[in-house]
C-alpha cells in the first residue's frame, strides 16, 4: 500500500513537471537581456549599433535563421565567440540547408580547437553546396594537418577545379599553409598541369608576338651579305705625305669598259 502511495505521487509530481513550459524549448533568448548588450553603445559604433538592430529583430523573429547567422558574424567582430557560436548553431536548427551558416560555425569551431565539430560542419556546408571550394579547401588543411595526405589533395583538387581563386593568397589567405597544393594541382589537371602553371606568368610587355616566333625561312647564301677584308696590300696603300706637301688623291677605282 506505501508503495502503490508513493507511486501515485511520483506520477502526480510528473504530470506537473510536464504541464510547466520548457525554459528552452518555449521561451525567446531575446526576451531578457543578453550579456553582452551591456557593452554595446549604439550611438558611437556602427557595429555596436547593428548588432542591437539585429537583437531587436530576433527579439521578434527568434526563428529566422539570417537574422542568426548575421547576428554571428557581427558577435565575432565585436569579440564574442561564444555568442558568435550559439548564433550560428540557432541559424543552422532554424534552416538546416542555410550553407553559410555551417560553414561559419565550422570556422569557430575550428578556431577553439574542436575538430570534429568543425570537420562535421564543414562536411555540412559542402553537403547542402557542393560548390563550396573554400570548405572543401578548409577539409583539405584539416586531412594534411592530420597526416592524411591523399584526401587532403583530393579535397584541395576538388577545391580547384571549382575555383582558383583558392590558389590567390589575398582571396584565401591559408592556401600559404599547405606543403602538397603543388601535388593537388597536378592532381587536377594530371595531363595539363604544366600548360595551367604557365598562367601564373605574364608575356612581357616588351616582346611582340612576331620577335617570339621562330623564323619561318633560312636565307639563302646569295643573301647573306659578308663585309669585305681590309686592303693589307702595302703598294696599294697610298703614300704618307711629306712635310709642305698636298697629300695625293686616292686611287679612284677603275671604271670597267662599256660592252
Amino acid at each position: 500500500m506505501k508503495r502503490l502511495l508513493i507511486l501515485a505521487v511520483a506520477a502526480v509530481v510528473a504530470a506537473g513537471c510536464n504541464s510547466l513550459p520548457h525554459p528552452h524549448r518555449d521561451s525567446n533568448p531575446y526576451d531578457r537581456t543578453l550579456f553582452y548588450e551591456k557593452y554595446l553603445n549604439p550611438k558611437t559604433s556602427a557595429l555596436d549599433a547593428a548588432i542591437a538592430r539585429d537583437v531587436a529583430a530576433l527579439r521578434a523573429q527568434p526563428n529566422s535563421a539570417s537574422l542568426h547567422n548575421d547576428l554571428g558574424q557581427l558577435l565575432l567582430q565585436k569579440g564574442f565567440p561564444k555568442d558568435a557560436e550559439a548564433e550560428f548553431e540557432r541559424a543552422v536548427n532554424a534552416d538546416k540547408r542555410m550553407w553559410p551558416a555551417w560553414y561559419n560555425l565550422a570556422m569557430v569551431r575550428e578556431s577553439r580547437g574542436d575538430t570534429t565539430g568543425a570537420k562535421f560542419a564543414y562536411g555540412r556546408a559542402v553537403h547542402y553546396k557542393p560548390g563550396n571550394a573554400m570548405a572543401l579547401f578548409q577539409l583539405g588543411l584539416m586531412a594534411e594537418k592530420a597526416q592524411n595526405l591523399d584526401d587532403a589533395i583530393d579535397y584541395y583538387a576538388r577545391a580547384i577545379r571549382i575555383n582558383h581563386a583558392v590558389l590567390d593568397v589575398r582571396t584565401n589567405p591559408r592556401v600559404v599553409d599547405s606543403k602538397i597544393i603543388h601535388l593537388a594541382l597536378i592532381r587536377a589537371y594530371p595531363d595539363d598541369h604544366a600548360t595551367e602553371s604557365m598562367l601564373f606568368q605574364a608575356t612581357p610587355t616588351t616582346y611582340s608576338q612576331k620577335s617570339l616566333e621562330a623564323p619561318s625561312t633560312v636565307p639563302a647564301a646569295k643573301d647573306i651579305v659578308t663585309p669585305a677584308p681590309p686592303n693589307t696590300d702595302p703598294s696599294r696603300q697610298p703614300p704618307v705625305p711629306q712635310p709642305g706637301q698636298t697629300p695625293a688623291p686616292a686611287p679612284q677605282p677603275a671604271t670597267p669598259p662599256r660592252p
